[in-house]
């Protein structure tokens, strides 16, 4: 009987440390069943975390990681059940080339800082398989010694606010939304917590959202309390949508969290797929 499914974790094609294969094999150590592997702005991973899974006997469906420009937090929306050849393919791998101009603004500031990097040396340092961003810049600056921990380096230097933080290309949520639908996917909030609002602001957004066709919400997520997952659950209860869960799960980038952890349960996967059918039917 299959129990668990995570649907939120990363490899070495956006800032995970693991490649597609060692994270397929690592879940069938962990005694996860399905999994998706949701990379940020990239679907480049996808077809080898594939491979493997079926080499194992695990089930793994498309997934993405889409940033939308948000405030006072941040909106990420995951999409799911897409074809990872298609339409969507094209239109990331032209988003990437437009942030490539970020992480040089990133060098600059920590330069006058006092911190000098080469994209070559963080590159090397990180071991990057896709696009290089502030997880692999905060581990060549640790590796440098110019901080103490990879998260000193994000505390001080790196997250938003802080002196070397430079803002990313984003798509509006609408625009995450349809481009997923377009594709033949899902969307679904991911870690609606770190969007920073609460009560009727948080619903108030929450319900701008499902107007614009958002299908789900997570709600398993390990920044998640217990308080805020019965939070989340009874918006989606109140807007029509689904509930998933995942680890977000980044390998040696954030060491304290486990692929599989919180055990998000396997009826969240069937209940994407039944969506997913639903929306390929339209």
């Amino acid at each position: 009987m299959k129990t668990v499914a995570d649907l939120h974790m990363h490899t070495n094609h956006s800032d995970g440390t693991l490649n597609p294969t060692e994270l397929a094999r690592l879940a069938r150590a962990q005694n996860v069943d399905a999994v998706a592997l949701t990379d940020h702005d990239t679907v480049t991973g996808i077809k080898e975390l594939v491979e493997e899974t079926n080499r194992l006997g695990l089930e793994a469906i498309a997934g993405v990681e889409l940033s939308a420009n948000f405030h006072p937090g941040t909106l990420h929306i995951l999409g799911y059940g897409f074809d990872p050849e298609g339409p969507i393919r094209g239109k990331l791998e032209r988003f990437q080339k437009a942030r490539e101009e970020r992480n040089p603004r990133i060098l600059e500031k920590l330069k006058a800082l006092g911190m000098p990097l080469t994209l070559e040396e963080v590159q090397e340092i990180a071991q990057a398989k896709g696009q290089v961003g502030r997880p692999h810049i905060a581990r060549a600056l640790e590796a440098k010694g110019y901080v103490k921990s990879y998260k000193e380096a994000f505390d001080k230097y790196l997250t938003k606010g802080a002196p070397a933080y430079v803002s990313k290309a984003a798509w509006s949520a609408e625009e995450c939304i349809d481009m997923l639908h377009e594709s033949g996917g899902v969307a679904v909030v991911a870690h609606p917590v770190q969007m920073k609002l609460q009560g009727m602001e948080l619903r108030t957004k929450i319900g701008e959202l499902a107007g614009l066709g958002l299908d789900g919400l997570e709600v398993v997520h390990p920044d998640h309390k217990p308080e805020d997952r019965e939070t989340f659950k009874q918006l989606a209860g109140e807007f029509g949508l689904l509930t998933t869960g995942g680890s977000d799960f980044h390998g040696d980038h954030k060491p304290g969290i486990q692929l599989g952890q919180g055990r998000p349960p396997y009826e969240f996967l069937e209940r994407l797929r039944e969506r997913i059918k639903e929306r390929k039917g339209n």
